[in-house]
């Protein structure tokens, strides 16, 4: 009696041939090329069938077995309940390695560019980048680390991102992580990190929005932050009167652009609503949809109160900007409703709320 190895992947897969796919009207894809199979805990990844000796030679010779004993590797293991199946025990991709075990790895080593001979990479791991990200790619994973550089390009981390040759790109890059971001430099991007941001060099005409703190090592030039607690700038903030720098701390910046999607939204369904209340005779069909609309208002409505009522109840006392180097004019500073524009040189200064008003005072970093 033989076995027959059925796979419930690809086992002959090789990321380094991979070939282009033609979606409808024969157009070839190169931006999705199926760079890693991914896996998840618990999924079957092979099963072995009793084989006939009528059938027995429809089979690929390399997986028919004598006895049925699975190739188990790393992160796999035979179903208890079920003895033919072979199970993924981690999240990752899986793979014959050089013993001739399938296994499932849960780090994905890109040791290239991502470009168009990759494509877009999804991965349920880590993924360690050893080239650049190009503009116009996507990477998602669960931590990041990219050794070359970023450019207009768009990362996705369900926990942390670190790039150690910094972002920059003719286009805006975007990095978002659930966690920590960070980053040698960053230059034309939008950043957002759940929890922490680290800029080690210089920050200019970029988006930051932070979860908890900011630290910029060099400069912060131009564009918006977004943040929670602490924004903190070694050397410079702000370039002068021609460039605009906003900062603003006091509110949980991602519930902020919840709240502005949804009153976007709250617009758009009134708008529908004015059209529609403008007809002089409506039809049964129009009728049901403007109650449709009323109640789904009636529900946003609501839901933009609550967020409202918690965003408004952040604690404030603990927000602070800290600048060692020197804050230029151009820079707009807002905690909570305070406001205070720049409109002098300062320097080693901490700026924090008093009372209801934003106060100057020095140095930035009292000595202890």
């Amino acid at each position: 009696m033989s076995f027959v190895l059925k796979h419930h992947f690809d086992p002959d897969f090789n990321h380094l041939d991979i070939k282009s796919k033609a979606r409808g009207n024969e157009r070839v894809d190169h931006l999705n090329r199926d760079y890693v199979h991914n896996v998840v805990a618990g999924q079957v990844l092979a099963e072995l069938v009793q084989a006939t000796d009528q059938n027995v030679h429809q089979h690929d010779s390399r997986f028919i077995l004598d006895q049925p004993v699975f190739p188990v590797g790393t992160n796999t293991e035979v179903d208890s309940q079920n003895p033919r199946l072979l199970l993924a025990t981690a999240n990752g991709y899986v793979y014959y390695d050089p013993d001739g075990r399938i296994s499932v790895k849960t780090l994905l080593n890109v040791r290239r560019d991502v470009d168009y001979a990759t494509g877009n990479i999804s991965f349920v791991g880590d993924v360690v980048i050893h080239g650049s990200v190009r503009s116009g790619f996507k990477v998602k994973g669960r931590n990041i680390l990219v050794k070359g550089p970023v450019e207009a390009a768009t990362l996705e981390a369900s926990q942390s991102i670190q790039v150690e040759a910094g972002v920059k790109g003719a286009h805006r890059a975007e990095l978002k992580a659930q966690n920590s971001i960070k980053v040698r430099f960053c230059e034309n991007a939008l950043l957002s990190a759940g929890k922490n941001l680290l800029v080690e060099g210089a920050c200019l005409h970029c988006k930051l929005v932070v979860g908890n703190a900011l630290a910029v090592g060099d400069r912060l030039i131009g564009g918006e932050v977004v943040c929670r607690r602490l924004v903190r700038v070694g050397a410079q903030l702000g370039g002068g009167l021609s460039t605009v720098t906003t900062v603003t701390l006091g509110y949980d910046p991602f519930l902020m652009q919840k709240i502005s999607d949804l009153e976007s939204t709250i617009t758009t369904l009134k708008s529908r609503r004015g059209a529609l209340d403008t007809r002089k005779k409506q039809s049964n069909a129009e009728t049901e949809l403007m109650r449709e609309l009323d109640h789904k208002l009636s529900v946003l409505e609501k839901q933009r109160f609550a967020w409202t009522e918690r965003i408004s109840a952040s604690d404030l006392a603990s927000c602070a900007v800290i600048v060692p180097g020197e804050v230029r004019p151009g820079v707009d500073v807002s905690i909570g409703q305070a406001f205070l524009p720049i409109a002098d040189p300062v320097s080693n200064v901490r700026l924090t709320l008093r009372d209801t008003q934003i106060e100057i005072t020095f140095p930035a970093e009292p000595k202890r």
